[in-house]
């Protein structure tokens, strides 16, 4: 089960790997962010790719293209490779042809000169120099397609004819049957392959450029060093180290204090590091889940009818069926039932706490402000984290720094009597 609506993939998780030219390749990069891998061999496999994308930077750093020359030479070839515009084939008659008709002449030379021209650079500048040895067979497929194309076009030849300002209606004829050759298969191909390419050099750029670190996965670990959100410009950065006992962590800390922002930066190296990416922390140890659910902004759904608090129901009872069928979960949970009176809360909280605290192979991140549940939660299983907030002249100054231990600090009235809030009521009073 996946339910990571809450990371607001498009605005916040896509921006930092999307150095995409094409709208193809950046869709790709889209699926890619949404589809978390199946086993630890599929992350380690893309944690490979990646990686080979790392050794090759010195080459593929620069890599580059204009978009324009890009839409052109892919809507000419597809349009050969669909037989929607028809070349001649026979050599003869192509000559005869075009010598008379100087406008489809040229077009049809300016076209090929537009095709060589794109091709040749991405080749002579990035392909070429690949150490494609470094790349697990998964990726070397799409390497093979985009250089078996370039090869059967001949782009070197072609381009240094270009070059020498050689090619002459004879070559354009030529080429013109080399493209008449390609099958659409081996066309679509090509591009979809190119597409991969950049996606990943998207994604490798995204990962180089945030100093992302590649996480490693085991069962009885769950160490995040140094791990921030990078959607912040200057991030505190954490460590979040548990046992495999520790099943619910109970974060507490006063409002504004930044629980929301530490919970979302761990549930995206979560989620991050099961789409075989690298995530944003100095080192991360994880275990594999089966489920990840990120329950951070719930609100009312006007389409299905439910009120907040059934949202949370719902929520937190999907995440305990998939637990029950035996699957490892790692889920979050916001200041789990604020959607009802605190007595309500109190209780169905204490007891939700102390059923997700027998799940072995699951870890519930739970905030809340409900300082009640401290000595209802003191059992085995349950791990109790704050966040720092200090007091300086009855003032709240805020750290953001993730502690052990529980936090009674209350700044409520603290803020609502620095706003001078009771006089403006009192004004009222004396006034009405």
């Amino acid at each position: 089960m996946l339910k990571v609506h809450d990371l607001n993939l498009k605005n916040d998780i896509l921006p930092l790997f999307n150095y995409t030219y094409s709208t193809e390749a950046e869709d790709l990069l889209r699926q890619f962010i949404s589809k978390p891998l199946n086993s630890v061999d599929e992350i380690y496999n893309r944690q490979q790719e990646i990686k080979a994308f790392v050794q090759n930077w010195k080459v593929l750093e620069s890599f580059t293209y204009q978009r324009l020359d890009y839409r052109e030479a892919m809507y000419f070839l597809n349009e050969v490779a669909s037989n929607k515009i028809v070349l001649e084939t026979q050599q003869l008659k192509a000559f005869i042809r075009l010598t008379f008709n100087y406008g489809q002449r040229q077009q049809l030379i300016s076209k090929c000169i537009q095709v060589i021209n794109f091709l040749h650079r991405l080749n002579s500048r990035y392909f070429s120099g690949l150490s494609i040895a470094a790349f697990p067979a998964s990726f070397q497929k799409h390497l093979q397609v985009i250089n078996a194309f370039i090869h059967k076009l001949e782009m070197e030849k072609q381009a240094g004819l270009v070059a020498q300002q050689q090619f002459t209606l004879k070559a354009t004829i030529q080429f013109s049957q080399k493209l008449n050759a390609l099958t659409q298969h081996e066309t679509t191909s090509f591009w979809t392959s190119l597409a991969t390419f950049e996606a990943y050099f998207s994604i490798t750029k995204g990962i180089l450029t945030h100093h992302f670190a590649f996480p490693v996965f085991a069962e009885d670990a769950f160490e995040l060093k140094q791990f921030y959100h990078p959607s912040l410009k200057k991030p505190v950065k954490n460590d979040l180290c548990l046992a495999s006992t520790d099943n619910v962590i109970l974060l507490t800390g006063p409002n504004m204090s930044g629980k929301s922002t530490l919970l979302r930066a761990v549930s995206l190296c979560v989620y991050l590091a099961h789409l075989g990416l690298a995530v944003p922390a100095a080192s991360a140890v994880l275990p594999y889940f089966d489920t990840v659910a990120v329950a951070i902004n719930t609100n009312d759904s006007l389409q299905d009818g439910y009120s907040h608090f059934m949202a949370e129901i719902i929520n937190l009872k999907s995440v305990v069926q998939e637990a029950n069928s035996g699957k490892s979960c790692f889920a979050v949970f916001d200041e789990l039932f604020r959607g009802t009176n605190t007595d309500d809360a109190l209780d169905i909280t204490t007891t939700t706490i102390n059923g997700l605290a027998k799940y072995n192979r699951c870890y519930f991140i739970i905030s809340t402000h409900l300082l009640h549940l401290k000595s209802a939660t003191e059992i085995p299983g349950v791990k109790q984290f704050s966040i720092a907030c200090e007091l300086q002249e009855n003032l709240p100054v805020f750290t953001y720094r993730l502690q052990e231990g529980w936090s009674d600090l209350k700044i409520g009235r603290i803020l609502f009597e620095k706003e001078g809030i009771p006089e403006l009521l009192e004004r009222i009073q004396l006034t009405g």
